[in-house]
């Protein structure tokens, strides 16, 4: 993204080792990664602030920590906070099902009085009530990636989650006749979208059954949950209990990387994995050759812009309001030139867990203090001597 001519800003994220097959991926993103972005139905290159003006306070929403997705989310609200010279907390609700913890939360968030807010929403309209209360405040509020209905909302950067389910959804239906033939029989596809209610899942669910719908594909629906390991592991266990003989499981990331341990278990190296967003684990899996594709639509980037989007809308400066990041193929082919750090986080990194500082810390570098009343699910700072920091929410 160019900050000016001859220069150019990559979010490159450093170094990082994913886990499943302990994958080496580059140190650094190159210089000339760009990526684009559809705002307001003009797509271009995504030009960042160079620095924010003032050390605004934001507040940023998150609905877990289970999927390894939302840790490169948070790592890239808080690298992006920390290059515009922001001040940012991030909090997380516990998982698709504590829309309570997220209510009370942004209720709790509103109480420090921050600059702005950036939430990714457990439920489309689930927190009406708070965006309307957040524009009674006058502050700016950022939907991030999930998709949020409230007419409250001041900008948006959100995943396309249709065309998310269509990159798979057409890979599928492509390779189709020649899956049939190594069958000998119609093809089979196991489908596990993800938590019901949520934005994105519905999204994804309602383009890939779609598309697999006019092509006369089956489809043996694996269920709804969490997009926690533990519980998609239960949805594949009990899709191939129901039907052994799945030619193709596809759903989001985490079920993919539930499905490729318990085929391995099962020592299964016919059944295709197709997944409908990419993390860390699923790209070191394409790359092993374990799932045949991911679409791949920059998390961390989307975090980033979000926090851009902040600033811009506290300043005043000009923002467009619907910005749907572009979706790419990821697969074997073309993993060599994607800039993996784009979809996860470096080498040693987790959650990035952190409180907002109260109006009266005004520098961005300073430590936050224990606030009073702490918000559900706030990480409280390391007491002295070392001793782990407490959770609210799991």
């Amino acid at each position: 993204m160019a900050l000016g001519k001859g220069r150019r800003w990559a979010w490159g994220l450093g170094g990082f080792l994913a886990v499943t097959g302990m994958m080496a991926y580059p140190e650094v993103a190159r210089p000339d990664t760009w990526v684009s972005v559809a705002s307001d139905g003009r797509t271009a290159p995504y030009v960042p602030l160079v620095r924010a003006s003032h050390p605004w306070r934001i507040c940023a929403l998150l609905p877990g920590t289970q999927d390894k997705f939302w840790w490169g989310v948070s790592w890239g609200l808080v690298r992006e906070a920390e290059r515009q010279g922001v001040v940012i907390g991030v909090y997380q609700a516990g998982g698709y099902d504590r829309l309570d913890v997220q209510k009370a939360q942004v209720d709790a968030c509103r109480e420090l009085k921050p600059d702005a807010y950036i939430i990714a929403a457990i439920s489309s309209n689930g927190l009406d009530a708070q965006a309307a209360a957040i524009a009674d405040s006058g502050r700016p509020l950022i939907d991030l990636i999930n998709g949020m209905a409230s007419p409250y909302v001041t900008a948006h950067i959100v995943s396309n989650f249709r065309e998310d389910a269509r990159v798979g959804a057409d890979y599928i239906v492509a390779h189709r006749a020649e899956w049939e033939r190594s069958a000998g029989r119609p093809l089979k596809v196991g489908w596990l979208p993800g938590p019901k209610g949520a934005e994105w899942s519905e999204a994804m669910e309602t383009a890939a059954l779609a598309i697999l719908g006019r092509a006369g594909v089956e489809v043996i629906h694996g269920g709804y949950g969490a997009t926690a390991l533990p519980t998609q592991m239960d949805l594949v266990r009990d899709l191939f209990d129901r039907v052994s003989d799945i030619d193709v499981v596809f759903g989001n990331a985490v079920a993919i990387q539930a499905a490729a341990s318990y085929l391995r278990s099962r020592h299964d190296a016919s059944t295709h994995l197709v997944a409908t967003y990419a993390t860390d684990a699923v790209a070191d899996l394409i790359k092993s050759g374990i799932v045949d594709l991911a679409a791949a639509d920059s998390p961390i980037v989307q975090a980033r812009i979000a926090v851009d989007l902040a600033v811009r809308a506290v300043e005043g400066r000009p923002h467009g309001v619907w910005n749907v990041m572009t979706v790419e193929r990821l697969d074997m082919a073309g993993m060599p030139g994607y800039d993996l750090s784009r979809i996860a986080v470096p080498q040693g990194e987790r959650f990035q867990l952190r409180p907002l500082a109260p109006p009266a810390a005004v520098s961005p570098s300073a430590s936050p203090p224990v606030l009073s009343t702490p918000i559900p699910g706030a990480p409280i700072p390391e007491a002295p001597g070392g001793a782990s920091p407490h959770l609210g929410a799991p």
